[in-house]
């Protein structure tokens, strides 16, 4: 028997890791979230991006969102580059010789100074947006490695509460009978494939690992055309360069999957592709895989306490909409109008806290 446990950086926080995109960039900006503690020198595009989104804005620190709105589009109007070009968009100089307009705008003034040039395209200040973010990509990868070295308790966590997800809603008699596959959208390494005491047979870390420098951040390539100059920020043109190697081409998920779990992911919609393909192997609708959601009760109330009833009602919310996205991928639209009520009915739709099955583990299991 085979389960598939999807991971993401909610299992990373919970065993103690600072790995929050707002740690690391409270982290760089030496706790003042501003881009003037950081060494002109050092200041990257995107530095300045997020310094300029407010706290108080739903954007702040979601780099893949940012990404999405400033290459691809925001609110249905196209990007905001799209904006800083446009006549009637943003304040332009219309002195330059050039065919297009020179945008008065904070990035473009960061962007030409750092180019050596008065005038830069759009498609040239786009190319100059990649090659930073490939840079920010390696600063909060040294960042994340930096974190992992210093939490000696860190594997340690990890393979609790991995058991715990493996051992959720399985019988005790059946848990040592499945087999498991963990697809990690962290860049972390805590858990490897072929590990025989805690019965992985397959490990892959979807957007690259640490151990490799190779770390991704990107937007859904679902709806982004083959011509659009966003395609190379999309996850899949990025995962070009990730191909892995011959020796981890293991099949994470087949039609006999019986358990798909997920814990610590924002269920974003930047990541929807991979859950479509990911349903689609199973024959979500007409198979008979379980998809179980596990979470963690957190202090979320402004005294420090725990509202466990509004952890479960944004984790029904994130539900709701990924499995309204992939229905409405299904060729027989009345079954995607029906998938969730049908689950529900089958029993196959669970939502789980994690702790529940948190146990001492056996004092035979290897942690190195």
């Amino acid at each position: 028997m085979h389960q598939l446990i999807i991971l993401g950086n909610g299992f990373d926080l919970t065993c103690g890791l600072k790995s929050k995109f707002s740690d690391f960039y409270n982290n760089r900006t030496n706790g003042t979230k501003s881009i003037e503690s950081i060494p002109e020198n050092e200041r990257n595009v995107w530095d300045l991006i997020l310094s300029e989104t407010g706290q108080s804005d739903p954007l702040w620190c979601d780099i893949e969102r940012l990404i999405y709105v400033y290459v691809f589009q925001e609110d249905g109007f196209g990007s905001r580059l799209d904006s800083m070009y446009s006549l009637t968009g943003l304040a332009v100089d219309l002195s330059s010789a050039t065919p297009y307009p020179r945008p008065k705008d904070d990035l473009y003034k960061f962007v030409s100074t750092r180019l050596g040039k008065e005038d830069v395209s759009q498609a040239e200040l786009t190319s100059f947006l990649l090659t930073s973010l490939k840079d920010y990509e390696h600063i909060f990868a040294n960042y994340l490695e930096e974190q992992v070295d210093n939490n000696k308790k860190y594997r340690e966590k990890a393979v609790e509460y991995y058991a715990a997800i493996r051992n959720a809603c399985i019988e005790k008699a059946q848990q040592k009978n499945y087999e498991t596959s963990i697809l990690n959208f962290n860049y972390t390494t805590p858990l490897i494939s072929e590990d025989p005491q805690l019965g992985i047979v397959a490990a892959r870390n979807i957007h690259g690992s640490l151990d490799r420098t190779d770390t991704i951040f990107g937007i859904d390539g679902k709806d982004v055309a083959e011509d659009h100059p966003a395609l190379p920020f999309t996850k899949t043109y990025r995962l070009m360069s990730l191909v892995p190697y011959e020796s981890e081409t293991a099949k994470l998920c087949d039609s006999n999957t019986g358990f798909i779990k997920i814990f610590g992911h924002s269920l974003s919609r930047a990541d929807y592709s991979y859950f479509q393909s990911i349903f689609d192997t199973v024959n979500l609708y007409g198979g008979v895989t379980k998809l179980v959601f596990l979470y963690k009760k957190y202090p979320n109330k402004s005294d420090k306490t725990v509202d466990e009833q509004a952890i479960r009602e944004d984790l029904y919310s994130r539900i709701s909409h990924l499995l309204y996205e992939y229905g409405s991928t299904l060729d027989n639209k009345d079954h995607g109008k029906n998938l969730m009520h049908k689950l529900l009915l089958e029993q196959r739709l669970l939502i789980k806290d994690v702790d529940e099955n948190i146990s001492v583990l056996p004092s035979n299991i290897c942690l190195l």
